[in-house]
């Protein structure tokens, strides 16, 4: 039987398929000029217009000359640039670099600098830093269509394991009432308020993704490079490299994958950590909700009153059969600690039940295995694509 045709639409396909999983560094030549930041352009100029709006100047002279600077700035460079790339003026870029990053930092302070207002230059050029950082580290690895694709799946992770789920969240649920019918916890966080409240949230997400990571390692340690050709097109069907050539043919020089780099790696190891912790934020997401609506039918306000030692701040009320229903921002403050709580509690166990280990891990195991298969084929045929090319 002939081999089937390779074209660049296909191997394209599998590399739009990577992007969706949030494993773009398994893209070969996945250079941060062309594939990075040109799908965050997008955001860059977003952000770029906004810090050019001269929100803090005193007079509509200094804020007509901080803002013309600014677009200035950004105009000269796109034009500029395609100009010198002989690519039309208005076109799209197909490549970002070094100068136009200088230009999204630089420009929105230029107009300060020429008012000799350093300090807001400074804080401007900080906050312009840390915006492109952030579109790196987000647009690189792909977070976004990582985060939707794994809580997707993060409900195929819990059914996976489901009897295991089903034994763990009755004992879970049991605790967190006990939590939550208690006074203490509630003089401590229905009074706590913004960040210390938030940091304290997040303190417990942190602990639970580096539980998540440390597993993750060992995950990733323990996996499997599959090179059987039947294995591999089991593992790629349904996806876009079942038309492609399977590595193991006897025209095939070799089987074997180059290792993973240390950016890849990275990568899958973000996968792993995400998917877990969304299944944790899912089950905490649900915890949360039943205590919402336990504490909103049972809980009155005379009684969070004799708790935090002081009136609830109601946010809504409802009045059934003679009983005022109450929904306050006490309850919330409280049910928000219980369900990340939750999730903590969860994500530990989930680590150290060895019946809930294995229905996760089993999963994990899974899509890695499909992951490096289609690494397998995509490599393989894009080094027979560029061979024949040559």
């Amino acid at each position: 039987m002939a081999a089937p045709e390779i074209t660049d639409t296909a191997l394209s396909d599998v590399e739009r398929w990577f992007l969706a999983r949030g494993i773009p560094h398994f893209i070969a030549d996945y250079n941060t000029a062309t594939r990075v930041w040109t799908r965050a352009l997008p955001f860059l100029l977003v952000t770029y217009l906004l810090a050019a709006v001269p929100i803090g100047a005193t007079t509509w002279r200094v804020a007509g000359i901080e803002f013309a600077v600014s677009i200035a700035c950004i105009v000269a460079a796109w034009f500029l640039l395609n100009l010198f790339r002989r690519q039309p003026l208005l076109s799209r870029p197909r490549r970002i670099g070094r100068v136009e990053l200088a230009v999204y930092v630089l420009g929105p302070a230029i107009g300060h600098l020429l008012l000799g207002e350093v300090a807001d230059a400074g804080l401007t050029i900080a906050i312009q830093l840390v915006l492109l950082g952030g579109a790196w580290i987000v647009t690189s690895y792909a977070l976004i269509p990582l985060s939707s694709w794994t809580l997707r799946r993060s409900f195929d992770s819990l059914r996976v394991a489901g009897a295991a789920t089903a034994r763990a969240l009755p004992l879970l649920l049991l605790v967190v009432t006990f939590f939550f019918m208690t006074a203490e916890v509630w003089q401590v966080f229905a009074r706590l308020q913004g960040l210390p409240y938030a940091f304290t949230l997040l303190l417990f997400l942190v602990a639970g993704a580096s539980f998540a990571a440390h597993r993750a390692r060992r995950e990733l340690d323990d996996a499997r490079y599959t090179a059987d050709p039947a294995e591999i097109t089991d593992l790629i069907a349904g996806t876009p490299a079942a038309g492609l050539r399977i590595p193991g043919e006897a025209d095939d020089r070799s089987t074997e994958s180059p290792a993973l780099s240390s950016r890849q790696r990275t990568n899958l190891l973000l996968v792993i950590v995400i998917n877990q912790v969304l299944v944790a934020l899912v089950v905490a997401a649900a915890i949360g909700a039943f205590f919402l609506v336990f504490g909103f039918l049972g809980i009155g306000g005379d009684v969070i009153e004799a708790w935090v030692l002081h009136p609830p701040h109601a946010l809504w009320t409802m009045r059934i059969s003679g009983r005022t229903l109450l929904l306050s921002e006490e309850l919330i403050r409280v049910t928000g600690f219980l369900a990340t709580f939750s999730g903590f509690y969860f994500g530990v166990q989930s680590t150290t039940d060895p019946k809930l280990r294995e229905g996760l891990d089993e999963f994990t195991e899974d899509n890695l295995q499909q992951l490096f298969a289609m690494r397998t084929v995509y490599l393989a045929d894009r080094a027979a694509t560029a061979e024949f090319s040559s």
